[in-house]
């Protein structure tokens, strides 16, 4: 037996001693390790519940509140509990201070904080979940809202061209049924002063044949010779007859119906007057009275009032005098007039009211204006005369022909009331009307048209157009035209 190890014995027992060694050198340290960890400041481990069964009543009061929390976290970064709601991306926390008394003491956004990197990688997409669909559906509730906008602002517009539509069809069917109206009245008028006419003038040479008889009879009784009477005078141009002047040219405005009179005004072409009177001059031209303008006239005038106090009165307190204008009898209701002392005048008289109250008469004086209107004299050959339109219808007439490219001898045609061979129907209906009733004839050469103007069946003027031209026009015995 070999007293000496060898040398694969002298490995194993150098292997046995370091393994001793360092087991001892652990098992030396450990208590050291323990108490260095033990008194470490390392955070409380937090715990994560998903239900609580009985939580503190601050937790339930804020459940009540705010409802029902996704998770709570217990003994979390110092606070002894957190509520953190997904989906609102909150984070309450709450702590004891003082002891058992649980405060609110701060909430928080969940994003980019401790707390949502505590949370599990399932909860934070949900996080991001629910803030992508708040933002999907905060941007579809904005795009609803256009939407809604737009088409109300469609609606109302189309609404708001409906009754623009509207309001435009009702004046013009009311402006259309005015002017009917007024054209039916003034044919009425028209009527019954030929009617009034036609039986005058039947009276008249019904009175003139009897005394032409009775005047024949006397002769033939006493044998004389018949003699011949001088015709009778033309009747004078009656005073009353009226209408509207239209200018046109420039003429002047006299004040007598004379061209070497004062001159009153001058007339454009164009412009339009009503006729007051009409007078011949000495040369048998006529001539019309028409209003050139109006003009105020101011004068000073004295009135009568009562006043409630003397003079001495309103002197002495330096006070404005107040009159009561009118009868004393009004006083009571009258609004006062103020006036300077100096701009009253009191004639003495005194009276009572049945109210004792001492009135007393004073004078003052009143600014009075009045318009005066100043009257012309205009020439026939200056204007045009249409006793059946007003100056209204004549503006309208005027208007409707500057729309027009006719000649200026037919727009002057027209405004005197005229047709002529060659005439269009809308050239014979400014001129004349509308007719009453029209027979239309369809032939071989044409459309032949029979317009009547007066009521049927006792029409005054038929004219006569055919292929769109007046060919004719005829007047009956108690026609106007």
């Amino acid at each position: 037996m070999d007293p000496a190890p060898s040398k694969k014995n002298r490995e194993k027992i150098g292997a046995g001693t370091m393994t001793r060694s360092a087991k001892f050198i652990f098992f030396a340290f450990l208590p050291l390790i323990f108490f260095v960890w033990g008194c470490s400041s390392t955070a409380k481990t937090s715990y994560l519940l998903r239900d609580i069964d009985n939580p503190p009543r601050v937790i339930q009061d804020t459940f009540s509140a705010r409802g029902k929390s996704d998770y709570i976290l217990i003994d979390d970064a110092g606070y002894p509990f957190r509520l953190i709601y997904l989906c609102e991306n909150r984070v309450y926390n709450f702590t004891e201070e003082p002891a058992k008394n649980f405060l609110l003491i701060s909430f928080q956004p969940i994003l980019d904080t401790p707390a949502e990197q505590g949370l599990s990688a399932d909860d934070r997409r949900r996080i991001w979940a629910c803030m992508e669909r708040k933002v999907w559906e905060e941007q579809s509730r904005v795009e609803d809202l256009k939407r809604r906008v737009m088409e109300q602002r469609a609606r109302l517009e189309n609404e708001l061209q409906s009754a623009r539509l509207e309001r435009t069809r009702l004046r013009a069917e009311i402006e259309d049924a005015r002017k009917a109206e007024a054209e039916k009245q003034r044919r009425i008028e028209a009527e019954m002063r030929r009617i009034e006419e036609e039986r005058q003038r039947k009276a008249d040479e019904e009175q003139r044949r009897k005394a032409e008889e009775e005047r024949k009879i006397k002769f033939y009784k006493a044998g004389e010779r018949e003699r011949e009477d001088p015709p009778p005078p033309l009747p004078p141009i009656k005073a009353t007859e009226t209408g509207t002047l239209l200018i046109m040219k420039e003429t002047n405005i006299y004040e007598e119906p004379r061209m070497d009179s004062k001159i009153q005004g001058e007339g454009k072409k164009y412009d339009l007057f009503d006729v007051l009177n009409t007078r011949k001059d000495k040369r048998g031209g006529s001539w019309y009275q028409v209003v050139v303008r109006d003009r105020i006239i101011t004068t000073k005038g004295k009135r009568s009032g009562w006043t409630p106090e003397e003079r001495a009165f309103w002197v002495k307190n330096k006070l404005l005098a107040w009159v009561y204008p009118g009868d004393a009898a009004k006083a009571n209701t009258a609004k006062p007039l103020k006036f300077n002392v100096e701009e009253v005048q009191y004639t003495g008289k005194r009276i009572i009211t049945p109210d004792k109250i001492a009135l007393y008469e004073v004078i003052y004086e009143v600014n009075m204006e009045f318009a005066e209107r100043v009257l012309g004299w205009i020439e026939e050959k200056n204007g045009i005369r249409r006793s059946d339109k007003n100056a209204d219808e004549m503006r309208a007439l005027l208007k409707d022909l500057a729309y027009t490219l006719w000649p200026l001898s037919i727009q002057t045609d027209i405004l005197r009331a005229q047709i002529k061979v060659g005439f269009t129907p809308q050239q014979v209906t400014l001129s004349w009307g509308k007719p009453d009733h029209i027979n239309k004839t369809r032939t071989l050469v044409g459309v032949h048209e029979q317009w009547v103007y007066g009521e049927n069946p006792f029409p005054n003027t038929y004219v006569y157009i055919e292929n769109g031209e007046v060919k004719n026009w005829e007047f009956l015995k108690s026609g106007t035209k």
